[in-house]
């Protein structure tokens, strides 16, 4: 890695049932200015932040402490569960047919998915709405950012976000 690049952490706040599992998660960014980043990977529990964003940072005790999108890049991110492997397998490799990018670990049933702005996102949607039981399947709304998406829809995954949006 070069000087450009530098892990930017977002502070997470877990709910009621413990989740996320974790108080904050790392993403690579990649230096555009004074303490501005664009995020290169995508997120497993960042609400409200894609790969491709750009975010303002403060320095913290030798870290970079992500407090501001500056910027949206066009993708939205959306977060699948499949508890069975196979299933999970069978559909990232839908998902990365359709053109999306799918981040996963082999130990966790969790993965996320980042879906360009030139892919269709109501293809994707569709897909995952057609198998999705809400048990062994389901998925959710991390970052919306293509058109056409329900403004309702929208709104509510806007309302999660884990940092707040520059407003112009």
């Amino acid at each position: 890695m070069t000087d450009r690049f530098h892990k930017i952490v977002f502070e997470l706040t877990p709910d009621e049932d413990d989740y996320p599992p974790v108080s904050a998660e790392s993403l690579w960014g990649i230096q555009e200015g004074d303490n501005t980043y664009e995020i290169d990977n995508t997120p497993y529990y960042v609400y409200g932040v894609s790969k491709g964003d750009w975010v303002l940072t403060r320095a913290e005790s030798g870290e970079m402490i992500a407090t501001t999108i500056v910027k949206q890049g066009g993708p939205s991110t959306i977060r699948v569960f499949a508890s069975d492997q196979k299933e999970k397998s069978e559909i990232i490799d839908k998902l990365q047919q359709m053109g999306a990018s799918c981040s996963s670990t082999r130990e966790l049933s969790l993965f996320s998915v980042d879906i360009p702005a030139c892919c269709d996102f109501s293809e994707i949607d569709k897909y995952l709405c057609s198998i999705a039981d809400g048990e062994h399947i389901a998925y959710e709304d991390a970052c919306l950012q293509h058109e056409k998406i329900d403004p309702a829809r929208q709104a509510e995954c806007s309302s999660q976000a884990s940092i707040r949006m520059l407003t112009h």
